[in-house]
């Protein structure tokens, strides 16, 4: 037997009897602070919890944490903080009342959240006598939804009836939804933030996306100050391992709580989001798809009015409330009933996932605009309304949950991507991610150099067009070395969308048919030949540099005027001449009598001094020594002392 993790959130208009239901079902009363008693209604969030046996003949425990939100108007953005990650909704609706207006709201909230799983409770049946009148009044408000196939239980908190049926309902559905998810990237929106005597800082919230273990590191988003889980609890208990799917409490050090007063991002607080490093970092403009319902709000006439470009809303998501502006790509306005592409522009930084769902509201009006889905979580401002922008987001609308469509889209768009920071912020695995792009790789799609992945058209087109630059550069100046690197730099700068994509693009080059040679990049089989008037003072510097090959002369005695010093520069671009140090050359043919000297020895012996060596090879210690250095710089050998040997 094993257990399951499930988070139910409740929803539903004020005194419908969520809290009472929710203290009928699990034993506790998730009203905690002394004002929501006085006053009889749910102020913040509460949390329970319930245990339910799985209905699908695994035997597994299904342990579910238990949200229970505010009802009331006034508190509908607390409601939106503890709804933001729930596997199914508890949907509550008084027989005695009706669908009313707050029922609507969240109904509409919880819709634009993509919560695709619900049961209706259908509470106070004990005050009604025509309670197929309010069963038919119900399924008519939700008629046409994704929910309209919901299961409708009729409950009672005071009497009992229908607790058990309701209990069961929630374990079959659950027992069907299959398991949590895990992307490896752990996500935890804080809804509560305090500090305990003699433990330190406490965070609270629901964990998503995948495990935290307690002794790691994590970053506190959006303002990316660092935390170390020192313990956690899951579920009241303490663990180790806190997974996915959990309602759960972290004990960190090196942060301290953020008063809610202050201006400044110092400290951890509601709203916040704990993950690990390496997820990128927050940003100031997210680019979304929008979508209005076509249903209005009883009573609220202006929840049927355009909601037009420019307008100032408040973005929930996770537990966070943020200011933004709006920007709609190609109207002014967004009618109900209509979608449309669009931009949020925030004045402090947000961190959000690509197919995150998220909600706007009026913050003064306490309305609920819009709801939606993001599809470029790292937007540039100024390319919103570029045609390249566009056709990105067109093709990624509707399509935020499929992994080859979103890889593609962005790699047809920056045509060279770094491969650790592509969908580093989504919900999809690094593994999965990686088999993706190395199948796209196989069929030719990309083309992969180091960490670096281009667009194949893209690539060949730039790669070929740098290629004749060299090419060119070599037919010109026969004599050079190559196309110094700034030269081509300059002349590939109109055709990258960006200059930091040259680094991209010379990687691929070198990855290829081409290399370095000092400042300068050539074809590899581009042999330069000694300028006419260097050719004798070249000939001279090879002579001196053959006579002893093992011991050569030192610098200043292998070229003795400016000419074979031009010469011998030359002949150490070319690699012909080792440069050892500043006094001291060597041509490659005699660094590598001498290298593959060394190496037989020490196959042989397994280590020796550099007086061995010495010995061994017949050359000197000026020559010897920084010879040596050099090999251990290209790992050739190992330095332990004052031995050397081979690598393991």
């Amino acid at each position: 037997m094993s257990s399951r993790h499930f988070i139910l959130g409740t929803a539903g208009h004020i005194d419908h009897g969520k809290s009472s239901l929710i203290q009928a079902l699990t034993g506790t009363d998730p009203d905690r602070l002394p004002e929501e008693k006085l006053r009889g209604m749910t102020i913040e969030l509460g949390f329970a919890e319930l245990d339910l046996d799985a209905t699908d003949g695994s035997g597994d425990k299904l342990v579910i944490g238990v949200v229970d939100v505010p009802g009331h108007s006034d508190f509908v953005k607390n409601m939106v903080a503890g709804v933001g990650a729930i596997d199914l909704a508890l949907f509550i609706v008084a027989a005695d009342d009706g669908w009313m207006p707050q029922t609507e709201e969240h109904y509409q909230i919880l819709q634009y959240l993509g919560v695709k799983r619900a049961v209706i409770a259908l509470t106070k049946v004990d005050l009604v006598d025509d309670l197929e009148l309010v069963l038919e009044d119900l399924k008519e408000n939700l008629e046409g939804g994704a929910w309209e196939q919901a299961p409708v239980v009729p409950v009672s908190s005071q009497t009992g009836q229908g607790i058990d049926k309701l209990r069961a309902t929630m374990a079959t559905l659950l027992s069907e939804a299959g398991a949590v998810h895990d992307s490896g990237k752990p996500r935890l929106p804080v809804d509560r933030a305090f500090s305990l005597k003699g433990v330190g800082t406490v965070v609270t919230g629901t964990l998503t996306d995948g495990p935290i273990k307690v002794g790691s590191d994590l970053v506190i988003q959006p303002a990316g100050l660092a935390a170390h889980v020192r313990s956690a609890q899951s579920h009241g208990k303490s663990t180790d391992l806190v997974t996915p799917g959990t309602r759960s409490a972290l004990n960190l050090s090196g942060i301290a709580v953020r008063d809610s007063g202050e201006a400044t991002r110092i400290g951890v607080g509601r709203g916040d989001v704990l993950t690990l490093p390496g997820l990128g970092n927050a940003v100031t403009a997210i680019d979304v798809l929008i979508s209005r319902t076509d249903r209005g709000i009883r009573g609220l006439r202006q929840s049927n009015r355009a909601l037009r470009t420019g307008r100032e809303v408040m973005f929930h998501h996770g537990s966070t409330g943020r200011r933004a502006r709006l920007h709609l790509l190609e109207q002014r306005s967004l009618e109900p009933g209509e979608s449309a592409l669009a931009e949020l522009r925030f004045h402090d930084p947000v961190f959000v996932f690509i197919g995150d769902s998220f909600v706007l509201r009026d913050a003064s009006a306490g309305l609920t605009l819009a709801g939606g889905v993001v599809l470029d979580e790292d937007a540039n401002r100024r390319a919103f309304r570029k045609t390249f922008q566009a056709e990105f987001l067109e093709t990624r609308k509707g399509h935020h949950d499929d992994l080859e469509i979103l890889l593609r889209s962005q790699i047809v768009r920056d045509k060279a991507v770094f491969r650790p920071a592509l969908l580093a912020k989504s919900r999809f695995s690094t593994i999965r991610i990686r088999g993706a792009i190395d199948a796209m790789a196989a069929s030719g799609e990309v083309q992969l150099s180091g960490e670096w992945i281009f667009e194949s058209g893209w690539w060949k087109r730039l790669s070929r067009l740098a290629g004749e630059k060299v090419h060119a550069a070599h037919r010109e100046h026969p004599d050079h070395l190559g196309l110094p690197l700034r030269d081509l730099r300059t002349m590939m700068a109109p055709e990258l969308p960006s200059a930091k994509f040259f680094d991209a693009l010379l990687a691929g080059l070198l990855g290829g048919d081409f290399a370095k040679a000092g400042p300068n990049i050539r074809h590899r089989s581009h042999q330069p030949r000694l300028p006419s008037e260097l050719v004798k003072p070249g000939e001279l510097v090879r002579k001196r540099l053959a006579t002893d090959l093992i011991t050569p002369p030192n610098k200043g005695e292998t070229a003795t005027n400016p000419a074979e010093e031009k010469a011998l520069r030359f002949l150490v671009n070319m690699g012909e001449v080792i440069d050892l140090d500043a006094k001291t050359i060597i041509s490659s043919a005699g660094y590598e009598q001498i290298k593959t000297q060394i190496v037989e020895y020490l196959q042989s012996h397994g280590k020796a001094t550099a007086s061995d060596l010495r010995q061994h090879t017949g050359t000197v210690r000026r020559i010897l020594m920084p010879l040596l250095e050099k090999l251990d710089e290209e790992k050739v050998t190992v330095r332990e002392g004052d031995d050397r040997r081979l690598p393991e």
